[in-house]
């Protein structure tokens, strides 16, 4: 999941990762052997099968700093874009060619109105 300004600049980005991690491959970013061959999951993170899971992400669009010792919090972007990916990697990396496959795609646009009280 990212979000870019309208120029392209990407101010935020975060992944999720949903998958059993055996004792065996709990270090490392590979999957390992299908779950099949798994002795003893360390933690399931896998996505239930026929049931909805949602995720929150918490997208920072403004700066905090401190002038003249009072807060000022400035905009990062009042336009933006958010993009999210849905990919499936069954084993390996996800930079390996052939392994990854695209689930689903979104972009939205989204503002922010300007003023206030």
């Amino acid at each position: 999941m990212t979000a870019k300004t309208k120029d392209g600049k990407e101010f935020y980005k975060d992944q999720r990762i949903y998958m059993p991690v055996p004792q065996q491959m709990g270090r490392g970013d590979k999957m390992g052997r299908g779950p099949y061959e798994k002795s003893g999951i360390l933690t399931d993170t896998s996505l239930p099968p026929l049931k909805t899971t949602r995720e929150m992400f918490q997208i920072p669009v403004y700066t905090e700093s401190t002038k003249d010792d009072k807060l000022v919090r400035t905009i990062i972007a009042n336009d933006f874009t958010v993009e999210v990916k849905v990919m499936y990697l069954p084993y390996g990396k996800k930079d390996d060619p052939g392994n990854t496959q695209e689930w689903f795609a979104m972009t939205k646009d989204m503002h922010i109105a300007t003023g206030g009280k």
